[in-house]
């Protein structure tokens, strides 16, 4: 039998079902499977004597309202919008806003005059804008360039090295103009996302090309982490290619072949590391010289109680109590309420995070959200846990809430590309579900 589509009357038929289907990338396959149901039905009209077109109007006839049918696949597979992240999102940044004018009314920063507030509400308007942009993004399309991403992020995390562009002692920044943005904490992100749509481990083949890419995927962007002070960057990303490497594995003992050096050698560099070494010292020896700072943060959550001590009050023994310090800051002035209302809201984002990702069925977006879920899950965690001492101090900012630039602009962005992932969920060629497709 000739293709169906070429009977002017199931060309018409398919075309009016189309038309309500808003997932364009959908249309073929729909047509495929509407097409399938309408030679079948033809076949065995044909048998009893049917002429072709005659066989062809009463298979559609048998098929049902074209308009109800399109209506039908459009609820299947439409757009889906997730309304709880964003909600957690939105309170996140209220919060966030809040806390940085509450520290810059604290009379703390007069150098900044009014200028930390004004520059938290446009760095957050602006990631809300990249937010709504990521999110109409086709994701799948991004796959074929996932080296090209890869190999970029790479490029930035060393010039932004070798620029030697030192801002706080360190040179990780890039400058643009009025505004700088930390490279290696926003390569990392962009690291993991085109890792998840690179060649799978699994794929690999023979003992050079296992070598390249240990060098090249997890070796390189590890010392480009380590070597510009970014070791708890680099522990992030190392987490994330040992969980994306497990997923798309041949066997174990390849995974363990291919994580084992890598492990060593990051233990190795990180045991060379001075200022890690001093770190640790107070972390593991918290009444020493060098625990200070986890001292007063502890004192000023205590003090706190469940009231706090009020709008703007003064903290003169924490560091930069609008960003790195904020969390442990807002428990001051507002209370161990407020504390647990964002420890709540982190855990809540997690939670969010990780059900997303049972509910995405696409291969290539559940290997995003995995890498993803360890960069945000550790860096929303982190500074909770450090409030209270139980791990190691950073110079890490809470995501969505702390002050902390152009980064800010980043997570949005993501958060934008995680919103994506979710929304095309069900507008993925070859996982259609036939919604209303038995002839009446």
């Amino acid at each position: 039998m000739s293709r169906p589509e070429e009977n002017g009357a199931v060309a018409i038929f398919l075309n009016q079902v189309c038309s309500h289907v808003r997932a364009k990338e959908l249309h073929p396959e729909i047509r495929e499977e509407l097409s399938s149901h309408i030679v079948e039905q033809m076949e065995m009209l044909q048998e009893n004597g049917m002429s072709v077109e005659a066989a062809a109007a009463e298979a559609i006839c048998q098929m049902g309202d074209p308009a109800l049918i399109g209506r039908n696949f459009h609820q299947a597979h439409k757009p889906v919008m997730e309304w709880k992240l964003v909600v957690i999102l939105a309170l996140m940044a209220l919060i966030g806003i809040f806390g940085v004018f509450t520290a810059q009314e604290s009379g703390m920063y007069p150098q900044f005059g009014t200028s930390l507030i004004e520059r938290k509400v446009l760095f957050t308007l602006l990631g809300l804008a990249f937010l709504v942009g990521f999110y109409f993004v086709d994701y799948c399309k991004l796959q074929k360039y996932s080296g090209v991403l890869f190999f970029g992020a790479l490029v930035l995390m060393a010039y932004a090295y070798f620029a030697e562009i030192d801002i706080n002692g360190r040179r990780v920044f890039l400058v643009f103009g009025p505004f700088s943005i930390n490279a290696m904490a926003a390569s990392l992100p962009v690291l993991l996302f085109a890792l998840a749509g690179m060649k799978p481990a699994k794929e690999w083949r023979g003992g050079w090309e296992y070598l390249i890419q240990l060098v090249y995927r997890g070796i390189l962007p590890i010392m480009l982490f380590v070597q510009s002070s970014s070791w708890f960057y680099g522990l992030i990303y190392l987490i994330g290619f040992l969980l994306l490497t497990w997923v798309t594995k041949k066997n174990t003992p390849q995974f363990l072949v291919l994580i084992l050096p890598l492990l060593s050698l990051y233990i190795l560099v990180l045991t060379r590391v001075g200022q890690l070494q001093h770190r640790l010292q107070a972390f593991l020896y918290p009444t020493s010289d060098d625990s200070y700072q986890i001292i007063q943060t502890k004192a000023a959550i205590v003090s706190a109680g469940w009231f706090g001590h009020g709008f703007a009050a003064q903290l003169d023994t924490l560091p930069y109590v609008y960003s790195d310090s904020l969390f442990p800051y807002l428990i001051y002035c507002f209370g161990w309420g407020s504390g647990i209302l964002i420890t709540g809201l982190v855990i809540c984002f997690i939670i969010r995070f990780w059900k997303m990702n049972v509910l995405i069925q696409d291969v290539y977006a559940k290997r995003i959200m995995l890498g993803w879920m360890a960069v945000y899950a550790i860096r929303m965690l982190w500074p909770i846990l450090m409030a209270f001492g139980i791990v190691p101090i950073v110079g890490e900012v809470l995501p969505f809430i702390g002050y902390s630039g152009m980064m800010q602009v980043v997570d949005f962005a993501a958060a934008g590309l995680l919103l994506s992932l979710f929304r095309r969920k069900n507008m993925i060629p070859g996982e259609i579900e036939n919604p209303s497709l038995h002839p009446n």
